[in-house]
C-alpha cells in the first residue's frame, strides 16, 4: 500500500511539473506565456514549456475543447521551426482533459503568437548561451 502512495505521489509531481512553474509573458503574445527556467539549449534547439489560453494551434485538432493549453516545445533556432514534445490541456476548472508524450514532427513557425513566442525564446537563449 505504501509503495502505491509513493508512486502516485511520484507520478502526480512528475505529470504536473509544468503548473509549478514561473511563467513569464512573450512580448507581442499576451495569450502566451513561457517557464524560462525549465529552458535547456543544445546547440541551434530549445526546448521549454509553453502555455496558451486556449487551443494552442500545435495541438491536435481532435483534442478535447481546453481552456488552457501547455506544451513541452522545441524550437530550432537556425531552421525558423519547431516541434511539439509534449502537450496537456484543461479546461476552465484546471481538470487535465487532454495530454500526449508524443512528439510531433517539426513545422515551420506560422502564426503571430507562434512567431513572437519564437523569437522570444530564441533571444532568451542566445542572450543565455
Amino acid at each position: 500500500m505504501a509503495k502505491r502512495l509513493l508512486l502516485a505521489i511520484a507520478c502526480v509531481a512528475a505529470c504536473s511539473g509544468a503548473s509549478a512553474a514561473a511563467w513569464f509573458p512573450v512580448p507581442g503574445a499576451p495569450e502566451v506565456n513561457v517557464d524560462l527556467g525549465s529552458l535547456e539549449q543544445q546547440g541551434q534547439r530549445v526546448v521549454l514549456w509553453v502555455r496558451w489560453w486556449g487551443r494552442a494551434p500545435l495541438l491536435a485538432q481532435d483534442a478535447p475543447a481546453v481552456h488552457r493549453s501547455t506544451l513541452r516545445l522545441e524550437f530550432d533556432c537556425g531552421a525558423r521551426a519547431v516541434r511539439m514534445l509534449e502537450a496537456q490541456g484543461h479546461d476552465a476548472q484546471g481538470r487535465a482533459v487532454f495530454m500526449s508524450s508524443v512528439p510531433g514532427p517539426s513545422r515551420k513557425v506560422t502564426g503571430e503568437d507562434l512567431a513572437w513566442t519564437y523569437d522570444a525564446v530564441c533571444e532568451a537563449a542566445r542572450a543565455g548561451s
